[in-house]
C-alpha cells in the first residue's frame, strides 16, 4: 500500500509541470487496482485460493463462525435457565472460539497480504517504464490518483490501459 502511494507520488511529481499540463490531457489512475487487475495478480490469488493449507484455514474460520453463532443462539434460547457456572462456562467457550477465530483470520489476512506483496515486488520494476510509455503514447500531461478524485468520466481513467500493457510486458 505504501509502495503504491510512493509510486503514484513519483509518477505525479514526474508529470506535474505547467508545460506538461498545458500540452497534455489530465487522466486518473488507480495504481492499486492496476496492479491487482493484472493476470499475474489474478493467477497468484487463484493459486492461493487453491492452496490446501489456505483452504483448510478458511474452512476453519467458517466453522468457528458457525460455532460462535450456535453458542450465541443457545445462550439466547436457554441462557435464562442456566446456573452461574453454566453461564461462566458458556462465556469461556465463546471467548476461546473468538480468540481462535481472530488468530485464524489474522493468518488468512497475512497469507493474502504476502501474496499481494510478492505481486507488487514482481510488477514494480515494470510499472514505471510501462507507465512512461503510456504517457508518451497518449500525450498525458497529468495523472491524478483515482481514489482522490471526486468525479471523473471513465474515458479519463487509464487504469485498464495500464493493466493491459502490464499484462503484455515481459
Amino acid at each position: 500500500m505504501i509502495l503504491l502511494k510512493k509510486m503514484m507520488l513519483a509518477a505525479t511529481l514526474l508529470l506535474v509541470s505547467v508545460g506538461a499540463v498545458a500540452a497534455g490531457k489530465v487522466v486518473t489512475l488507480d495504481m492499486q487496482a492496476a496492479i491487482l487487475g493484472t493476470d499475474l495478480a489474478k493467477k497468484s490469488v487463484d493459486s492461493l485460493q487453491k492452496n490446501a493449507e489456505f483452504t483448510a484455514l478458511r474452512a476453519k474460520v467458517e466453522s468457528l463462525v458457525a460455532d460462535i453463532k450456535a453458542l450465541q443462539e443457545s445462550a439466547e434460547k436457554d441462557g435464562m435457565t442456566w446456573s452461574e457456572d453454566q453461564q461462566a462456562e458458556h462465556r469461556k467457550k465463546v471467548e476461546y472460539l473468538r480468540a481462535d477465530y481472530e488468530l485464524a483470520t489474522k493468518k488468512l489476512q497475512a497469507e493474502q497480504q504476502q501474496v499481494l506483496q510478492r505481486v507488487q515486488q514482481q510488477l514494480t520494476p515494470k510499472v514505471r517504464p510501462v507507465l512512461e510509455q503510456l504517457i508518451a503514447d497518449e500525450k498525458i500531461g497529468m495523472i491524478i490518483n483515482a481514489q482522490s478524485v471526486f468525479h471523473a468520466d471513465a474515458d479519463h481513467d487509464i487504469t485498464a490501459q495500464l493493466i493491459e500493457r502490464l499484462n503484455k510486458a515481459k
